[in-house]
């Protein structure tokens, strides 16, 4: 064999052990979940933009579609970043009832801020699951 037949056979074996490797790897998934239909926002980054925020309902009765309800922000916690620089604040909020509604604002606190504790925001059913919160800025800007 020559030394071009060498090369070319060692090529196609790191090749293989590589295609091997990354076949056999777990592959990646990203922590985030994924973006509801209507949310108007193309990741988690821009979420927030203009005082307007998507928030992942984990316990509580929204509104029915198609109405809204003027609630307070009681608290925002646990907003650590994840790996990709994404928080997931969870928020408490007092509903006109008295009920509290829990979710989780996934956003990035560098570019939007969270929502704040004692702030008075406008809340409707985004779809099942999700709500839109919209604070005075969002209601300014209209």
């Amino acid at each position: 064999m020559t030394r071009f037949s060498n090369r070319f056979i060692q090529s196609g074996l790191i090749a293989s052990g590589i295609s091997a490797f990354l076949l056999g790897a777990p592959i990646a998934m990203s922590a985030q979940p994924e973006i509801p239909a209507g949310a108007g926002i193309s990741s988690w980054v821009e979420n927030g933009s203009g005082g307007k925020y998507t928030l992942q309902i984990l316990e509580g009765t929204l509104p029915e579609a198609g109405t809204s309800v003027t609630a307070k922000v009681l608290s925002d916690s646990n907003c650590a970043p994840d790996e990709e620089g994404i928080n997931h604040c969870e928020n408490v909020i007092k509903m006109p009832d008295g009920s509290k509604l829990k979710g989780i604002d996934n956003h990035r606190m560098s570019v939007n801020r969270c929502l704040r504790a004692g702030e008075t925001v406008t809340i409707s059913m985004l779809t099942d699951g999700w709500a839109t919160v919209l604070t005075k800025q969002a209601k300014q800007s209209k």
